[in-house]
């Protein structure tokens, strides 16, 4: 396959215009009037070591602006990291912050920091703060963010490409095994609304052509999720009610009204399914508590007022949906009548959180700390940070019940190999299962920053 029909292949990603279902977006228009999009932004500062380049998307000549790792050395790239910007649509940033992440990482001679590695930083524009700055084929957006639930783009006139379909091909470029024969490992990054996107991807998005390529979805602090079923942790009134949030279930926040791709139309529970597949890390910054970023009531009930506390109950909604064995001792949520979607996976899912103790709302320093190294550049064993103390609680109970329960086993058999005169020898007892207990699922009580500082590898 040539490099250019690589790059020349998306139909769009939705079935039909998809912008007037993205509730946020709508709402934020009414009342914001853009003024909640972001900054004025002045011409584009192109880190050093990158360059502003346009790569295809669709078949009638759209095209994604990038920020691209300047003079990449193709034939031997292995590792591609696709960064993706928060509200503020800074993709130099962003790019800049991977960029970093991998310098530090390559100097501590981290290990799956790969000098054959390329970044890559989508630039969504916003046709009311970036214009000028981009031209007559360039995909923008006119709704605030609307490009964070996968929303169509308004420029050009008349384009029916979404940030997903930008997203695709993304994947298909680093898919051409003529132009990148060594490429191994495809890591979707984002932060913000970055992570909302990268969280809605995981479950709606489609695979690279090339299945031998791996794939891992990181996603950093966003302040929605968009919730498979009706169900909402949030149970006080007073914060949000269901009964008077007009939407909460519609798509970014759920899955209603959520008009498929055009492949398919899948069920949420399809989706879910797609979504427990993947390798999907979730990353929060402990201290990720101040009362910004999205303060609808749609999503005031996936969690309160923080994003960290939102966070912390999508994992208690994901292995709760799931049914899981994971230990969700001390993080909030309650999920009591969930179904049973436990037939959605074989007995692991991919998913997997990871948090930052002293980290707020910064990709900066959540991707520079060693939990955030873990997740970008390590394989199999991720350093999953911080736990609440209720959940130390629970390993410590847990791992004194084996105890005794070895030295039980051990009592027993020292005992039944005294009492038979004709064995010489007696296997040891079976210890018991040592999976992890699921926690209460009312535990409803705000985390604070000051609970349990230790931190466990899984």
């Amino acid at each position: 396959m040539s490099s250019k029909s690589s790059m020349e292949i998306r139909t769009p990603f939705f079935r039909r215009r998809f912008t007037h279902l993205d509730i946020s977006s709508k709402l934020d228009a009414k009342a914001h009037k853009g003024t909640d999009e972001g900054v004025q932004h002045d011409s584009p500062n192109v880190p050093d070591g990158s360059q502003l380049i346009s790569l295809p998307v669709g078949q009638h000549g759209e095209k994604i602006a990038v920020y691209w790792s300047a003079s990449p050395n193709n034939p031997k790239v292995e590792h591609a990291f696709v960064m993706m910007h928060g509200r503020l649509r800074d993709g130099d940033h962003y790019w800049t912050v991977m960029n970093n992440a991998l310098k530090a990482a390559q100097k501590a001679n981290y290990g799956g920091a790969r000098k054959e590695s390329i970044i890559v930083a989508p630039e969504m524009y916003s046709t009311k703060l970036n214009k000028g700055q981009y031209d007559a084929k360039t995909l923008a957006w006119g709704e605030t963010n609307a490009w964070q639930a996968g929303g169509i783009a308004t420029h050009p006139k008349g384009t029916n490409l979404t940030s997903m379909d930008a997203l695709d091909a993304i994947l298909d470029h680093f898919s051409d095994r003529q132009a990148f024969p060594s490429m191994k490992n495809i890591t979707l990054v984002g932060h913000g609304g970055g992570g909302q996107l990268m969280n809605r991807y995981a479950a709606t998005g489609k695979d690279p052509k090339d299945s031998n390529l791996y794939v891992r979805y990181i996603v950093g602090d966003p302040s929605s999720s968009p919730y498979f079923t009706h169900h909402r942790p949030v149970t006080d009134k007073s914060i949000a009610s269901k009964d008077s949030c007009h939407g909460y279930d519609n798509w970014r926040y759920g899955f209603a009204d959520f008009p498929g791709t055009l492949d398919s139309k899948l069920t949420p529970k399809d989706y879910f399914k797609r979504y427990l597949s993947r390798d999907v890390l979730n990353i929060v910054g402990l201290k990720d508590v101040q009362h910004n970023g999205d303060q609808k009531c749609m999503a005031l009930l996936q969690g309160g007022h923080k994003r960290r506390d939102r966070n912390f109950s999508w994992w208690r909604y994901v292995n709760s949906l799931a049914k899981t064995n994971e230990d969700l001792s001390g993080f909030p949520g309650n999920f009591s009548d969930l179904p049973d979607w436990s037939d959605t996976h074989n007995g692991s899912i991919g998913t997997r959180l990871a948090i930052v103790e002293d980290a707020s709302h910064n990709a900066a320093k959540i991707f520079s700390s060693k939990i955030g190294r873990s997740a970008l550049f390590d394989h199999y064993s991720i350093d999953m940070g911080w736990r609440p103390a209720a959940w130390h609680k629970n390993q410590k109970n847990k791992a004194a019940s084996k105890s005794s329960s070895n030295s039980t086993s051990s009592s027993s058999s020292k005992s039944s190999n005294s009492s038979n005169s004709s064995s010489s020898t007696s296997s040891a007892s079976s210890t018991g299962s040592t999976g992890r207990s699921s926690g209460s699922s009312n535990a409803v009580n705000a985390i604070s920053s000051n609970s349990a500082s230790s931190t466990t590898s899984n």
